[in-house]
């Protein structure tokens, strides 16, 4: 019995091992378990900052470490030998970095992502074919690479249940059908994803898959074990070794599944059964990851007929999912769901805070252009200098419209999805209904931003808690769905600029600690409105002068002009309209920093006063109320 007892106790891991890996995952790419590119870069403390310390271009993968080739950043010799000993025992697996030494209350990533890549590369090839004809096969072919939990966690932070969507000093920021689109290489058009989902899928799941869903305390039967999936894709004891480079870890992994899938097209049910577990297994741990250890049974119904399964909009039930995740939870959550490297790739994109550098510029979809920094600081660290950072960060380095020069070449799914940008729409991913609100961000669209007044949406998308055991979203939410049908209603906007929208901003959002406004950043604003002043002085002289010479050029041509000379003025009179808008933003900004800065300062001394007046009539209150 003692033996027994023994053997039933939970193995600790091992020195330098992350929290999160469980017993069937790969060690390294457990939830939560991010990695670097081998190659890369990683970060030191240097005193109170963050340094970043260039990788050995074909190195051992260990950030930054081994021998020769690389140059070491002054004043990155003096990192201290406790964070050197702990960044030492976080390398070497999967050739990438762990995010930090094990911290209370860190933010881990739901996905398992590797082991899911390998399940696909493990596909026959006509799978695969299926898998791409579905509009799967760009997200799956992205490289995985290290996902940045404090990063996402100063963003989930800042997301306002109320507006859904992202508050900053500068006012809201929303991810839109575009952002998936470009970044992820989903479908965002399409039919919408939802239908009828059950408290009970015993029957779907043996019918489509072949496994036992569980029962939970209420009796519904929803999800399927984890090892049990990963058991029937050849995955269930697969483990990385600590040296073994993720690619190679991969590989392996992907003969294992190889040896598992039928090989003969022509057996249609059990090639069927094999792609829907890789599917669901794809959904459940990669795409719509969710709390727990099980992966969720709700899209069977979905998967029922797989010739219809690209027909979907895909992309906008990411967006829905992301925006559902984000808006629940009491604020301590220790996980993050859904695409966690779809946020993170977005951040790159808008605001620029050196946390990835761009290692392939013409690669599609984006979230193959980015090599993110890998950081040997500790995760409670880095969180704090990232909320300062988004709370200092200048508002004219934000990048409203980071898709203006690219185009569409070889990305069918912008092309089909286009006609759905710019539009607010509800969103749906089967219980999952969210209202994309991009009037709130329309600056992203060029256009001025005007204040507009939201509410929280009440009873969308609520589970069904074992009470209905069956539910059909298109006939409990009517509306949405008849909004999603119609294309959702084209964003515009009146306003003459976005000055009273930056006013209205602080007024409803000061009082909040990230949007309280910082004495220093007064004085940044005041030099980048003079920056910003030059830089625009310096365009319309450029206009000016481009102008008289193309009208000397067509007066001694007799014709109009080139058409390169006409789109480069285009271009220019447009970058000159933003820089005017990006001015007098800021000029509104600074004004509203001094009335808060003035308000605060005339607080401060009546609540002096106050004291002072307090103590001076201490002696004559009761005892009770002077110590209070």
């Amino acid at each position: 019995m003692e033996k027994r007892a023994g053997a039933k106790r939970r193995r600790r891991p091992a020195e330098g091992t992350p929290e999160g890996v469980a017993e069937g995952m790969p060690e390294g790419v457990a939830e939560g378990t991010p990695a670097s590119l081998s190659g890369g870069s990683t970060e030191a403390i240097v005193g109170t900052k963050l340094a970043l310390m260039p990788a050995i271009e074909g190195g051992d993968g260990r950030g930054g470490g081994g021998n020769g080739g690389g140059s070491t950043p002054e004043g990155v010799a003096e990192v201290a030998a406790e964070e050197e000993d702990w960044a030492a025992r976080r390398r070497g697996r999967q050739g990438r970095d762990f995010s930090a030494r094990p911290d209370t209350g860190i933010m881990r990533p739901r996905t398992m992502w590797p082991l899911v890549v390998a399940a696909y590369q493990g596909l026959p090839d006509f799978q695969k074919e299926r898998v791409r004809e579905m509009g799967f096969g760009s997200i799956l072919e992205i490289e995985p690479f290290f996902i940045d939990p404090p990063l996402i966690q100063a963003f989930r932070e800042r997301w306002d249940r109320a507006s859904r969507a992202f508050l900053f000093p500068w006012g809201h920021m929303v991810p839109s059908l575009e952002d998936v689109a470009r970044i992820a290489g989903l479908r965002v058009d399409g039919e919408a994803v939802t239908g009828v989902t059950y408290a009970d899928y015993t029957d779907l799941a043996q019918d489509l898959l072949g496994l036992e869903p569980h029962g939970d305390d209420l009796g519904d039967r929803r999800v399927v074990g984890r090892v049990t999936l990963l058991g029937s894709l050849g995955l269930a004891k697969v483990r990385q070794r600590a040296d073994e480079p993720l690619p190679d870890f991969v590989e392996q992994a992907a003969g294992l599944t190889r040896a598992v899938y039928s090989q003969d097209r022509t057996a249609v049910e059990r090639v069927d059964r094999d792609l829907r577990r890789f599917l669901v297994f794809f959904f459940g741990k990669m795409l719509f990851t969710t709390k727990g250890d099980g992966i969720h049974c709700q899209f069977l119904e979905v998967l029922g007929d797989l010739g219809r399964v690209g027909r979907y909009a895909w992309g906008a039930a990411l967006l829905a999912h992301t925006f559902a995740d984000l808006s629940t939870g009491t604020g301590r959550e220790t996980t993050v769901g859904g695409f966690a490297p779809f946020l993170q790739v977005w951040s790159y994109h808008y605001l620029p805070l050196g946390r990835a550098t761009v290692v392939r510029p013409d690669a599609v979809p984006l979230a193959q252009r980015w090599l993110p920094l890998v950081s040997t600081a500790t995760y409670t660290f880095q969180l704090e200098v990232l909320r300062q950072h988004l709370q200092d960060f200048p508002a004219l380095l934000v990048v409203w419209e980071p898709y203006a020069d690219h185009g569409d070449a070889d990305q069918p799914w912008v092309v089909s999805g286009r006609p759905l940008f710019g539009r607010d729409i509800w969103v749906h991913c089967l219980n999952e209904i969210e209202p994309l609100r991009l009037r709130l961000a329309a600056r992203t669209l060029g256009l001025y931003q005007g204040w507009c007044e939201e509410t929280e949406p009440r009873r969308i998308g609520r589970k069904t808690w074992g009470k209905a055991k069956m539910v059909d979203w298109r006939a409990r939410f009517p509306e949405q769905y008849a909004d999603w049908q119609r294309g959702g209603q084209l964003v515009e906007s009146d306003a003459p600029d976005s000055i009273a929208y930056l006013r209205r901003i602080q007024e409803e959002y000061g009082h909040r600690d990230f949007m309280r406004p910082q004495r220093g950043q007064l004085a940044s604003l005041e030099v980048q409105l003079i920056e910003a002043h030059a830089a625009l002085e310096t365009l319309r002289a450029a206009q000016l002068t481009g102008g008289r010479a193309d009208k000397a050029g067509a007066s001694s041509s007799k014709g109009a002009p080139a058409p390169e000379v006409a789109s480069l003025q285009q271009q220019l009179s447009a970058t000159v309209e933003r820089a005017e808008c990006a001015e007098r933003d800021l000029l509104a900004w600074s004004e509203e920093l001094r009335d808060a800065l003035a308000r605060e300062t005339d607080t401060a001394a009546e609540l002096t006063q106050l004291r002072s007046q307090l103590t001076q009539r201490g002696s004559e209150l009761p005892r009770e109320v002077s110590e209070l």
